[in-house]
């Protein structure tokens, strides 16, 4: 009996060891490079998407400007917007994203560039940013164990087998046999695609809040005014209210218009409490918004809308 404890107990040894063994050779191996154990110096990622991809497309050292927000900022060019501002750009736009983790995002690239006191970050302030729910909610999945200083955690959520999947195409890459994820992020929605007229749903209004909108209701502004103060005073930081279809912005003197209008004065007088910081409003009804041949549908708009955003970006950031 004790030798057969001596073998299950020897077994059992064995096989804590082929995975200590698995799991150090996954974290040397890097699927997402993340830099974190990693035994490959190469800053490049299998094209997995904007969510894990741009672990690795942050932490770039020739860059120092990021676009962080969700698809209604996406097709902002960074190469463009680069050659524009004399600036190393890099799209960190994730669709379906709300204030948590895009901050988490401007984080995760403000630590990988701590020794760069003149970052750039332009911030596009969807209808996510104006909400007054607490605590926001993320309305998807998202990896913010990939994005977080603590590397226990990171460590921990590597056990996955999704990660698993990530590593064969880390050694595929590695072998050329992926295609890489483009290297400043940039993922474009409308180049080369069919557009046909888009049938504008309708948008919900939201119910107005009982007596005088307030700063304090909205509850994404204390987390990037907590952000802006961990960041140095010569850092750049561009807030921008993207256009969306003239049909579902709040009509003048509405509840929801008096709301936006609150939304985006607290904002503004947020940016008034530090130097290098600018709000640029699309969100109003305007040669960007009235056409409909520059949209795909309510809030996605098309390229001659994008470049004018990055020409005003360059007119700010340029000067």
């Amino acid at each position: 009996m004790e030798r057969m404890g001596l073998a299950v107990g020897g077994e059992t040894a064995r096989s804590l060891k082929e995975q200590a063994a698995r799991i150090s050779a996954l974290l040397a191996l890097d699927p997402y490079d993340t830099g974190r154990f990693s035994l490959f110096p190469a800053h490049s990622v299998a094209n997995f998407g904007q969510r894990l991809a741009f672990a690795s497309i942050a932490r770039r050292p020739d860059v120092d400007a990021a676009i962080l927000g969700n698809s209604t900022i996406q097709l902002i060019d960074p190469a463009r917007l680069s050659r524009s501002i004399g600036h190393s750009v890099v799209s960190l736009a994730v669709p379906g994203t709300g204030p948590i983790e895009q901050l988490a995002l401007a984080e995760y690239f403000q630590r990988h560039h701590r020794r760069n006191p003149d970052l750039t970050f332009v911030f596009g302030l969807d209808q996510s940013w104006c909400t007054m729910a607490s605590p926001i909610t993320p309305n998807y999945p998202f990896p913010f164990w990939l994005y977080s200083s603590d590397r226990l955690d990171y460590v921990l959520n590597m056990l996955r087998y999704k990660t698993f999947e990530a590593a064969a195409r880390r050694l595929k890459l590695l072998a050329g046999l992926d295609r890489p994820a483009r290297a400043d992020g940039y993922h474009d929605y409308d180049t080369g695609k069919i557009w046909h007229a888009p049938e504008f749903d309708e948008v919900p209004v939201p119910k107005p809040v009982g007596g005088q909108t307030l700063a304090s209701d909205f509850t994404a502004l204390p987390l990037l005014q907590r952000f802006l103060s961990s960041i140095g005073p010569g850092a750049r930081i561009v807030l921008v209210f993207p256009p969306r279809y003239v049909s579902t912005i709040p009509a003048a003197g509405s509840a929801a218009a008096t709301e936006l209008d609150a939304c985006k004065d607290a904002f503004r007088q947020l940016a008034k409490t530090r130097s290098n910081t600018w709000v640029i409003d699309f969100l109003i009804d305007s040669q960007f918004t009235r056409h409909e041949d520059d949209y795909w549908d309510n809030i996605h708009y098309r390229g001659p809308v994008a470049r004018a955003i990055e020409d005003r970006l360059a007119d700010v950031l340029g000067s």
